[in-house]
């Protein structure tokens, strides 16, 4: 006799189903300010017998040691001693840990308003998401060059201080891949973290950490500036090239998959490819407008020359190295120069840079392209405007 047992599931109630996740009601957490004057007198313990975050965050000597007799020079009064909480680094990474809860907290606005409908639109939750955005802009210290009027302004070499030291740290690069996501494209804040990014290529992307990690953290922030590049106007694609030539740092030009690094390579291709859209775009090029359009020229001629130098330099230095190493055999040394050359040269920048070169750029890249190397498609002509096709030339 065979007895069947018949199993019946419990059926998931369809509210489960349904159940988002997202925070049921929003709290305001009070600001905890890395400056604050606040003493503690106690490390508190709660239940769990675990040590709450602000606790950690102001450390507490665990003993109190005089200095040994004669340890201290004459000198020791004109030595300002400051706590460990005053060093730089730490204040960057507490100021990093702090930034990462903002945007925990601008996260949470977002999925509350994807799932819940406000009475007044949700207007207030977007005015307090763009209030703490705007706050954390500001405590990064970033300087928007071109001023409230639009016009340029100096930079100081202190003025980026503090950004350079948050993206100095792995988790301050992801904490910038962060802010750049949660930010309206094409905004402004978009176009000043941007820019600090440009002024400091070769400090983000000039080498490639040995940490995975760190690299990987790296690419991340390379194709989150990329997509908002992407999302930008003339103007800001024209500040963005603007920083790029005002920076006091030579930016890294490499050829795309250069064992180096070529993150800065990609993110200018990037850009130099979007302004070619919107120029050859109709509509778009109708609404960039006579100042927009000349503001860009002139931020590409200087970028250009700046390009057109470091390749010219270079090249002569491939020729030097190849001649001091290997006798003067025409052929050997044409295939040395090709190998070389598609190896150390940004040629993708220089294709990408073709559709926005004039008649003077345009004959500087056909005598250079006569040079042996193997950019020789730069001798192609253009159907008009001067310009030519970019697919013409070969690598």
């Amino acid at each position: 006799m065979i007895i069947t047992i018949k199993l019946v599931l419990p059926k998931v109630c369809s509210s489960q189903s349904k159940q988002h996740f997202c925070p049921s009601h929003l709290k305001d957490h009070p600001s905890r300010g890395r400056n604050s004057t606040d003493q503690q007198s106690h490390i508190h313990v709660n239940a769990l017998g675990k040590i709450p975050f602000p606790s950690i965050r102001r450390l507490q000597p665990l003993l109190d040691v005089d200095p040994p007799p004669g340890a201290v020079d004459r000198n020791s009064e004109q030595i300002s001693e400051r706590s460990l909480e005053q060093e730089p680094m730490l204040a960057a990474r507490i100021a990093v840990e702090d930034a990462l809860c903002l945007l925990l907290d601008v996260e949470d606005i977002d999925r509350f308003l994807q799932f819940n409908h406000p009475q007044d639109g949700g207007a207030q939750l977007r005015y307090k998401r763009q209030i703490v955005l705007e706050g954390l802009a500001a405590s990064l210290q970033l300087v928007d060059p071109l001023g409230q009027s639009g016009n340029t302004v100096g930079l100081a070499s202190k003025d980026d201080i503090v950004f350079l030291r948050i993206v100095s740290l792995p988790k301050g690069r992801k904490l910038i891949s962060k802010f750049l996501q949660l930010l309206l494209p094409g905004s402004k804040l978009t176009r000043i973290v941007c820019m600090a990014i440009f002024r400091h290529l070769r400090f983000l992307f000039g080498s490639i950490p040995s940490d995975t990690g760190a690299a990987g953290t790296t690419m991340n922030l390379v194709k989150t500036v990329s997509a908002c590049v992407n999302s930008m106007d003339l103007h800001a694609l024209s500040a963005c090239l603007v920083a790029v030539v005002c920076s006091s740092e030579q930016p890294p030009f490499r050829p795309l998959g250069s064992p180096a690094g070529d993150g800065a390579s990609v993110i200018l291709k990037c850009l130099l490819e979007k302004a070619s859209k919107l120029l050859n775009d109709p509509q778009a090029a109708a609404n960039c407008g006579v100042p927009n359009f000349t503001l860009w020229q002139a931020s590409f001629d200087e970028f250009f020359d700046l390009l057109t130098k470091y390749c010219l330099i270079k090249y002569d230095t491939i020729l030097q190295s190849l001649y001091a190493k290997n006798p003067p055999n025409a052929e050997d040394i044409d295939l040395e120069v090709r190998k070389a050359t598609k190896s150390e040269m940004p040629v993708e920048l220089l294709r990408a840079c073709l559709p926005h070169t004039n008649e003077r750029q345009m004959e500087l890249l056909r005598h250079f392209g006569q040079q042996r190397n193997p950019i020789t498609g730069l001798n192609a002509h253009s159907g008009n405007s001067g310009h030519i096709n970019s697919e013409s030339v070969r690598s």
